[in-house]
């Protein structure tokens, strides 16, 4: 996958909080992180529907 900031290598990473654990992508140059929740509210913020 391709990071949509730097154009950088991205990779699946699992990250824990209290109560669940969560699948995202980090970017290797620039440390952007996304995940489902990331994308919806960007999309939202744009006016753009999913799917």
């Amino acid at each position: 996958m391709q990071c949509p900031r730097c154009k950088g290598r991205m990779f699946a990473e699992k990250y824990y909080d209290f109560v669940r654990s969560f699948d995202a992508w980090k970017c290797t140059s620039c440390g952007e992180l996304l995940d489902s929740t990331i994308l919806v509210n960007r999309a939202r913020s744009n006016n753009t529907h999913l799917g």
